[in-house]
């Protein structure tokens, strides 16, 4: 009985290997994303480093994909075929499998080839490093083998000539979070023909007076989405976030690349 308690336990283990480091597939992956500029006709040359963390040698298949965002801001990485504004097609790797020592590192080079008539615009792929040929792992003092499963996705923005993002604040609210408490909210509308990325910090100010700091998470949107962004707490070293009583007061700049809004508003 305790054996096969054992080997649930393994397969469960290996059942949710879907990190950079896992049992079978200890690889890590640097940088984890690219926002990359270029101009039509012109080759961006970049290197990303592969690891092999685990303790035996390992193969790396290395392969395109292209990707999207889900409305949490999750990445979703589709079957294979191209999907829109994909630039799958302008992407050259170094090599298609590498098989790393114990504890090695290679700096793996690949290439996008811009092509003459390419728009202003911007366009997406991704990187993937999966298992390779040697699929299977011994499990540790069992002398069992099971398949990994496990995959890296390194994420590249191509911005093609001075595209750029415009953001627009098209609503503030208040929801309700995990724990309960009240989170501002912001709905922003990307109208531009590249993704942009929201920051900037506000002050707040809740209705018995209590004042906190707010800044806006850095979530990306895409061209033609509207997305709902968490306005965070930021509170100082070694404090942390208190509970806020409506309505709410909030006044600040919501900035991004190229652009900015002013922002002063009263949630309930």
């Amino acid at each position: 009985m305790h054996k096969i308690y054992s080997l649930l336990a393994i397969l469960f283990c290996f059942s949710l290997c879907n990190t950079a480091w896992c049992n079978g597939f200890s690889a890590m992956v640097s940088p984890p994303r690219f926002e990359l500029q270029g101009k039509p006709g012109e080759v961006i040359r970049q290197i990303v480093t592969i690891e092999n963390g685990g303790d035996i040698a390992a193969s790396f298949a290395i392969r395109t994909a292209d990707w999207d965002l889900s409305d949490d801001g999750a990445v979703t990485i589709h079957p294979p075929g191209l999907q829109p504004g994909s630039c799958r097609p302008w992407a050259r790797l170094e090599r298609r499998a590498i098989r790393l020592q114990p504890h090695f590192d290679k700096r793996f080079r690949f290439e996008i080839h811009v092509p003459e008539e390419a728009p202003e615009g911007e366009c997406r792929l991704a990187i993937l490093v999966e298992p390779g040929d040697d699929k299977d792992v011994l499990a540790t003092a069992r002398n069992i083998r099971f398949p990994v499963q496990g995959r890296i996705a390194v994420i590249l923005y191509v911005t093609v000539g001075a595209a750029k993002p415009l953001l627009t604040v098209q609503s503030l609210a208040l929801q309700k979070g995990a724990d309960g408490q009240p989170v501002p909210v912001v709905v922003l509308e990307n109208t531009g023909n590249a993704h942009g990325r929201p920051d900037g910090f506000l002050e707040g100010r809740d209705s018995t007076g209590k004042r906190v700091d707010l800044a806006v998470a850095q979530t990306p949107i895409l061209p033609g989405q509207t997305r709902a962004i968490r306005i965070v707490q930021t509170p100082a070293e070694g404090a942390s976030a208190v509970s806020l009583t409506p309505p709410l007061d909030i006044k600040g700049i919501i900035e991004w690349d190229g652009g900015q809004q002013q922002i002063e508003a009263t949630l309930k």
